[in-house]
C-alpha cells in the first residue's frame, strides 16, 4: 500500500509543485495588495492628520485675531500665498483698523505680491533673512494671546499650533518680536532693491511685468514708482 501511495505522489508531483506555487502565487498577491492597502491608508490618516493640525493651528489664529483691541504681531513666511479667497476673506475681514498691526516675513521675492497684500490690508511689513529658514512662526495678541506655529522642515506652512493665555510669555513675546523687527528692513527699501535688481540684470524685467506679477493697482504701481523715483 505504502508502496503504491509514494508511486502516486511521484507520478502526481509536477501537479502538485503547480498547486503549491499557484496558493504561493495567491497568498503573495493578497499579501501585496493588502499591504499597499494599508500602506494607502496611512498616508492618507497622515494627510488627513497634517490638514487637521493646519485647521486647527488656522482656527486658534483667527479667533486671536478676532479679540484684538491694541496690536496684532505676527511672523510669517507662507502668509496667504497658500489661502484660497475664501480662507483670505475669513482673515481680512477679521483685520481691525486703528490697532497697531504688524509682520515679519521672510525675503523672498515670489512672495511679494503677498506682502503687499498685507500692507494693502493695513499691516506693516518689514523682512528678515532668518525668516526664509525658520520653522518657527507665531502671532501674539494684546498681551492676551500667542499662537505658535511650528512647520515640518521644508515646509512653508505650519501644521501644528499651541495657544497660550499667560500675559507673562505674551508680553516676552512681543518684546521678542519688536526686537527682530528693529533689525528687519522694511518693505519699501526690499522691494526697491528686487526691483532695482530684476530691472538691470540679465533677466531684464520692466516695471509694468512686475507690478501686474504682483498683482499692484494703480494707486500702488504709483507709489511704487516714486520709491524708485527717490532711489536714483
Amino acid at each position: 500500500m505504502l508502496e503504491l501511495v509514494l508511486k502516486m505522489i511521484h507520478e502526481w508531483e509536477w501537479l502538485l509543485l503547480i498547486l503549491v506555487a499557484i496558493l504561493e502565487g495567491i497568498i503573495l498577491f493578497k499579501s501585496t495588495k493588502e499591504r499597499k492597502e494599508r500602506n494607502k491608508l496611512i498616508e492618507e490618516m497622515q494627510v488627513t492628520r497634517v490638514e487637521l493640525g493646519r485647521e486647527n493651528y488656522l482656527s486658534m489664529m483667527k479667533e486671536s485675531l478676532n479679540k484684538s483691541s491694541s496690536y496684532v504681531y505676527f511672523v510669517s513666511h507662507s502668509l496667504t500665498s497658500k489661502f484660497n479667497e475664501k480662507q483670505k476673506d475669513e482673515f481680512y475681514q477679521l483685520y481691525k483698523k486703528n490697532i497697531d498691526h504688524r509682520c515679519i516675513t521672510g525675503k523672498e521675492p515670489g512672495k511679494i505680491k503677498y506682502m503687499w497684500e498685507q500692507k494693502r490690508n493695513g499691516v506693516q511689513v518689514r523682512v528678515n533673512e532668518l525668516l526664509s529658514i525658520s520653522t518657527f512662526r507665531y502671532q501674539v495678541v494684546d498681551d492676551k494671546s500667542a499662537v505658535l506655529g511650528f512647520a515640518e522642515e521644508g515646509d512653508c506652512e505650519s501644521r501644528k499650533g499651541i495657544l497660550i493665555t499667560n500675559p507673562y510669555f505674551c508680553r516676552m513675546q512681543k518684546q521678542y518680536f519688536l526686537n527682530i523687527w528693529e533689525e528687519s528692513e522694511t518693505l519699501e527699501s526690499y522691494v526697491k532693491s528686487v526691483v532695482s535688481n530684476l530691472m538691470s540684470s540679465e533677466l531684464n524685467y520692466s516695471f509694468e511685468e512686475l507690478t501686474k506679477y504682483w498683482d499692484l493697482n494703480d494707486h500702488e504701481k504709483q507709489e511704487l514708482n516714486i520709491l524708485l523715483s527717490d532711489n536714483n
